[in-house]
């Protein structure tokens, strides 16, 4: 017992440490990116790249979209002119990407369906609301965060987070329009009481076509205790509308199995319907495993996501199947099974009759 009160110890006074570092960390570096922009200025504006999906006579977006505060990572025109950059945000806002949604500039609300198949696994329904709810009457930093599913993982099979919450607030601290770093004080509700935490990003491009985005986050459990998720995400676009993926993602703390991994590479591609509707495909091979007690991968996947969108705008169909070679317990024998995940999503902004191509950026 005395042991495992000196590692907690030795973890919250490294978890504080680090808290100290990334919170001076991102105001020395926005001032560095203060000075940088102070000589340069916007020089055209950016036009929607809507004629590359367009069928028959429909248009999704036939105007010029003028720059705005679309929040931190789009503060600079230039910056957010590269391909990788547009391409990450597309891809991400058209699947749901709930950590993007968290850092937008306005209301984005998610609310999904979900029916799981599992040839092994009992079948499951689910209902999940993410995104956030802007709270300006309170404080134009505060918002209402609600979390839903992560895009890029499959930890677990679809059990909970255990790093995660589905509803908290959410207070950024700094500047709010910054170009690579963006910091988060975040408070999560479970049964065992209000989890604490802080959320640093860094997001930056390493060239035209090349964008890298790294997220840390801590909170504490007052149940199970000290927990951290690191995201690492690299993305490469291939073309327009084309963009491939690598995706890390580890899971760590005091009740964790050693740290939680998971990892994939996809490709993803928009297009357009016949009708006119937007679509996109998704294709990704991964594995997911753990390091303690005993190190081994939990399981090895492929599948594709197909998500279009169905009679209005605002709302989305997808289907996913996927094969799975999963192991129980370790050193069990790997046994394989389908799984398919059909998913109706209702999308939801703070201002629905802005143009399609302009909700998806």
């Amino acid at each position: 017992m005395t042991l495992r009160r000196q590692r907690s110890t030795r973890f919250v006074d490294f978890v504080l440490a680090l808290i100290v570092g990334l919170a001076t960390g991102p105001l020395a570096a926005q001032s560095d990116d203060a000075n940088e922009d102070a000589g340069s200025a916007p020089e055209a504006s950016l036009e929607t790249q809507s004629s590359d999906l367009t069928g028959g006579d429909e248009v999704i977006a036939d105007e010029v979209i003028e720059p705005e505060d679309e929040g931190w990572i789009d503060s600079g025109q230039e910056y957010a002119a590269l391909k990788a950059n547009e391409m990450t945000q597309w891809v991400d806002n058209f699947f749901g990407n709930d950590e993007r949604d968290l850092e937008q500039a306005e209301s984005r609300l998610r609310l999904r369906t979900i029916y799981d198949w599992d040839q092994r696994l009992d079948n499951e329904f689910k209902l999940r609301l993410g995104g956030k709810v802007s709270l300006p009457q309170i404080s134009k930093r505060l918002d209402l965060v609600f979390r839903g599913e992560d895009m890029d993982g499959f930890g677990s099979e679809g059990a909970d987070d255990r790093a995660e919450d589905r509803i908290g607030l959410q207070y950024q601290v700094g500047p709010k329009e910054v170009r690579k770093h963006r910091f988060d004080l975040t408070v999560g509700f479970g049964s065992s009481g209000p989890k604490p935490g802080v959320k640093y990003v860094y997001e930056n491009a390493f060239a035209e076509d090349l964008n890298f985005r790294f997220t840390q986050r801590f909170i504490y459990d007052l149940g199970d205790g000290a927990y951290g998720t690191s995201r690492l995400v690299l993305d490469k676009a291939l073309g327009d509308r084309q963009l491939l993926r690598a995706y890390t993602r580890m899971l760590y703390g005091e009740e964790t199995e050693g740290n939680e991994w998971s990892t994939n590479f996809s490709y993803a591609r928009g297009w357009q319907g016949d009708s006119g509707r937007v679509g996109a495909t998704w294709l990704y091979v991964g594995a997911e495993g753990q390091t303690e007690p005993y190190a081994y991968v939990k399981n090895y996947r492929v599948g594709l996501r197909l998500r279009r969108q169905a009679v209005k705008d605002y709302l989305f169909w997808e289907i996913e199947p996927s094969y799975n070679w999963r192991i129980d317990e370790p050193y069990f024998d790997r046994e394989g099974a389908w799984k398919i995940e059909l998913r109706l999503e209702f999308l939801l902004f703070d201002n629905p009759g802005e143009t399609v191509e302009r909700q998806i950026r």
